[in-house]
């Protein structure tokens, strides 16, 4: 585990964030693990950018084998508007990247680059766990309910929805008789671990 300092913002690189890009970069022939890295870090300066516009100031950037997770402290004073463009600003960014790679027409990279853009936007996007969706639901629901009660339904939905995805991903291998693949199970394990953290 590594910190180094940029000014006031931290930035961390866990062991489990070089042991999976190690590892995926080793299986993977088709460079998507690469292009998968760049992505998780458009999105996060997504994040950057906005918290920068909005007045808010990151304290930590942490790469683990998860991904890439930045903290968003210092949100608290700022208006729900400011915190939705925020929490909003990666999986745009992710989205703005892949209608651009898909414009390129006959271009495979740009093609696979806006597959792996759209993916993380939508994956992001999910209300589950600790991804931006699950902070949104949140955030939104303040606006009607208390916090606690909100917290309480975005922990339902995130639960009901894991557990959703997994029993489809069982139901196509079972129906259609397919192996779950490595990357397939990892997501699974993923949607479940952020789902119980959370």
């Amino acid at each position: 585990m590594r910190m180094k300092h940029n000014g006031r913002l931290k930035v961390k690189f866990d062991f489990s964030f070089f042991a999976v890009v190690a590892f995926m970069i080793f299986i993977d022939t088709s460079g998507a693990a690469v292009l998968s890295l760049i992505a998780c870090i458009l999105h996060e300066g997504g994040h950057l950018l906005a918290m920068a516009v909005c007045g808010a100031n990151p304290e930590r950037i942490t790469f683990y084998g998860g991904g890439i997770a930045l903290s968003k402290s210092g949100m608290e004073s700022l208006t729900d508007a400011k915190r939705l463009v925020i929490l909003s600003a990666g999986c745009s960014v992710n989205l703005l990247v892949a209608a651009a790679c898909f414009a390129m027409q006959g271009n495979g990279t740009a093609a696979v680059f806006g597959a792996v853009n759209l993916i993380i936007c939508i994956f992001n996007a999910l209300p589950i766990g600790y991804f931006d969706g699950a902070e949104v639901l949140e955030l939104l629901l303040t606006g009607f309910v208390s916090l606690r009660t909100a917290e309480k339904v975005k922990k339902i939905v995130g639960t009901v929805l894991a557990l959703i995805i997994t029993a489809g991903v069982i139901v196509y291998c079972v129906m259609c008789g397919e192996s779950v693949s490595l990357s397939l199970f990892f997501v699974v394990l993923f949607l479940i671990q952020a789902q119980l953290v959370s």
